[in-house]
Order: structure tokens, then sequence, then C-alpha cells
């Protein structure tokens, strides 16, 4: 069973996809922020990372990417980084997130997304790993 880590500060969000996606069968883990999730990353070891870019300030989830991809224990951990900055602040982070070489395995959506269509995105990431 794949393991599954939602770090989101909305708890509403991230207990919509935690139902969804442990209804097709995922393991899920949740942190309401980066200094939780990292902790839960060095213990659990999941083998998806779903992250949100906005969360105690504008760039945590960013800040936290470019911490994890530097490392070498997730440099290869898949990662879809979910952001609503572009509607919300006009700010469009995707031209850093798509550099291959300094974010490996990194994918990216807009918020908001449907449950499913996060379960869908996921199912189609782990397939290939």
């Amino acid at each position: 069973m794949k393991k599954i880590l939602l770090i989101d500060d909305d708890y509403d969000l991230i207990r919509s996809f935690q139902v969804t996606l442990e209804n097709q069968g995922f393991t899920t883990i949740t942190a309401k922020n980066g200094k939780e999730g990292y902790l839960i990353l060095l213990t659990e070891k999941p083998d998806l990372l779903v992250l949100d870019v906005m969360m105690d300030t504008d760039l945590e989830g960013y800040n936290f990417l470019h911490k994890i991809k530097k490392d070498p224990k997730f440099v290869d951990l898949p990662v879809i980084l979910l952001t609503g900055m572009v509607d919300q602040l006009g700010v469009n982070l995707y031209p850093g997130v798509e550099d291959e070489e300094m974010f490996p395995k990194v994918h990216f959506h807009d918020k908001p997304i449907d449950p499913i269509q996060l379960c869908t995105k996921i199912q189609k990431i782990l397939e290939f790993e």
C-alpha cells in the first residue's frame, strides 16, 4: 500500500483529500505545516508528498521543497506542489519548480483541485516510479 504525506494548513481540504485517497487504497499521513511535515517525512518515509505552497508564510511550501530536494534522502521523492498563488497573488512559481535539475520529480497543480483529480494524478505519478 502506497503512503502519501499531505502537508497543508487547510484542515477541510486535507480531510477531503485524505478520505478520497484512503477510499482508493492509499495510506495517508497529514501535517499542518512544514515543520511538522519534515518530522513526519523523516520517520514515515512516504511514497509521495502533496505540498501546499502558502501556509504559515506565503512561500513556506516552496522553501520546504527547496530544503528537501537538496537532501539526497529525498531527491527522488515525487512531490505534487499545490498553489493558489497565481490567483491570489498573481505570482507564478512554475518556472522555478519546473527546473528538473533543481527540483527533480516535482509536479504542480493549481488550487483548487478536486480530490478525485488529485487521486488520479497521484496514481499516474506512482505508476511511473
